[in-house]
């Protein structure tokens, strides 16, 4: 759950739109959000911890939103499997709150940056995005928080001179003044492999019952 002030309210845009080959190539058949993880699934519990949030969105495959739970609303990139591009320019028009927070819906940790990513994008009033920095110094673009308005005028530029679709977001960041925030390493944990699925576990069951990493 999302901790401090009401003004750390803002939409969430999860991104669910990949394959996940890497899980289903060791688990033929499973799913990688849908993954339990303790009486959730790997996005369900992500989408959980975000429920203070004003809305939350989930892009990509409706098996992503259903896993994700009753209270999420789901969107479709264009094209459906267009990559992040596309998905954060689906989640950014669908949201309303000036700041918007993006996440990959296989970091079941990643709540509680929120905040701090907030935080910090507010306090640089020329920044346009707060991306996550892991301890190896390395961005986390989908660990991130976004100004809504300018950040879509940005993406109207580039899909003026090319189509988003298959494009990194680093060719959005090139675009924009970044802001950078350190997050831990349980907050940048994604669920690429099962081995990543048994780490997510120990890391609750070290939690204790209230769940906090």
């Amino acid at each position: 759950m999302l901790h401090g002030r009401a003004d750390h309210r803002a939409d969430v845009v999860l991104l669910a739109g990949g394959a996940g080959r890497r899980y289903a190539a060791q688990a033929p058949g499973a799913d990688k959000l849908s993954a339990r993880l303790a009486d959730t699934t790997v996005i369900g519990r992500l989408a959980g911890e975000l429920q203070r949030s004003a809305r939350i969105f989930v892009v990509g495959h409706p098996l992503a939103a259903r896993a994700a739970g009753p209270t999420v609303t789901r969107l479709q990139e264009d094209p459906p499997g267009g990559g992040p591009l596309p998905a954060l320019a689906a989640g950014l028009a669908a949201a309303s709150t000036p700041a918007v927070v993006v996440l990959a819906g296989d970091q079941p940790f990643a709540a509680s940056a929120v905040p701090r990513l907030l935080a910090a994008l507010r306090a640089r009033r020329g920044a346009l995005a707060a991306v996550g920095v892991d301890a190896g110094g390395r961005r986390q673009p989908l660990l991130s928080a976004w100004r809504r308005e300018p950040v879509l005028a940005v993406l109207g530029e580039l899909a003026a001179q090319e189509p988003l679709a298959g494009r990194p977001l680093r060719a959005l960041l090139a675009r924009v003044e970044v802001v950078e925030v350190a997050v831990t390493d349980a907050e940048c944990l994604d669920v690429d492999v099962p081995a990543d699925l048994e780490r997510a576990r120990e890391l609750l069951g070290r939690a204790g019952p209230g769940g906090e990493t």
